[in-house]
């Protein structure tokens, strides 16, 4: 038997925050014993691109496992990543481990590297890239600090041929 949690925090996309789920994970229940066997969550790979997604329109500074999160989004080895950005290979993996901050101007490429990627992924992205290039100056912040990302699934309609998908709850709604 299943039952969808109200809420669940998902820490497996390898951020160093949970993601908070809205009505989407499921609990499978022994029928028998009533005991929880597990939780799953659908559309694993979905997700994570609509947190990537959600996260690069966050005006607040990289830290190190997000920049690691985005590439393993999209699906990058670390080189092919410094090359899509123009960089030494050596100064990415610093900003990946942490052994160097991204700068304004390459924190925007990043972002829009990845709202540009993941828009032909998933067509029903529809952010335009040009919200990158005008998010006020990224703020840097502390590395306990910790954007807050609910994500809740949406049924599309019949004539769409995938069943449904990810969306951020905007923020109004978290509060």
């Amino acid at each position: 038997m299943f039952r969808t949690l109200p809420s669940y925090e998902e820490d497996g996309l390898g951020l160093p925050y949970a993601v908070t789920l809205i009505d989407a994970a499921e609990e499978e229940i022994d029928e028998t014993t009533g005991e929880v066997i597990g939780v799953s969550v659908p559309d694993m790979e979905g997700l994570a691109a609509a947190v990537a997604m959600a996260r690069v329109l966050i005006p607040t500074g990289l830290l190190p496992q997000e920049i690691r999160f985005l590439r393993d989004v999209l699906d990058l080895s670390s080189g092919a990543m410094a090359k899509i950005l123009m960089m030494d290979p050596a100064t990415y993996s610093r900003w990946e481990n942490g052994k160097q901050q991204v700068g304004q101007w390459a924190d925007k490429q990043m972002r829009m590297v990845v709202v540009t990627t993941l828009r032909d992924r998933f067509p029903h992205f529809s952010v335009d890239p040009k919200t990158v290039t005008s998010l006020s100056p990224i703020k840097p912040r502390a590395s306990q600090t910790a954007p807050r990302i609910r994500m809740v699934r949406r049924a599309l309609p019949a004539q769409v041929t995938q069943l449904d998908e990810w969306d951020t709850i905007p923020k109004a709604m978290a509060a």
